[in-house]
């Protein structure tokens, strides 16, 4: 059986004519395992599993950042920090407050 394989060296194409089968089928299971390999590869870096946001309580926020609640709101009425409500209860989300902390230099 006569098949023909394209290999791309150094952006020359060449032909190869595969005279057996087998060797003919190894060269695409390779292939196929390179591409794989790099597809999971690939997909690994871009698709990061989510982690689900956490909430806290003023009382929690307060005590992470050694304030007093009255500080927190003051810091909500004037845009520093954002505040969610459920049911009369307020929440900070964790990753704003940690972002809000600026660097001193």
């Amino acid at each position: 059986m006569f098949s023909l394989y394209q290999t791309k060296k150094q952006n020359i194409m060449s032909l190869q004519i595969i005279q057996d089968s087998e060797e003919f089928e190894n060269r695409i299971e390779q292939k196929l395992t390179q591409l794989r390999t790099n597809l999971v590869s690939e997909l690994k870096k871009e698709f990061q599993p989510k982690t689900p946001e956490e909430f806290l309580t003023r009382s929690e926020v307060a005590n992470l950042l050694k304030v007093t609640t009255a500080t927190l709101d003051r810091w909500s009425d004037q845009g520093k920090l954002n505040k969610y409500g459920l049911g009369g209860r307020i929440f900070y989300k964790r990753s704003e407050v940690e972002n809000s902390l600026i660097k001193l230099k």
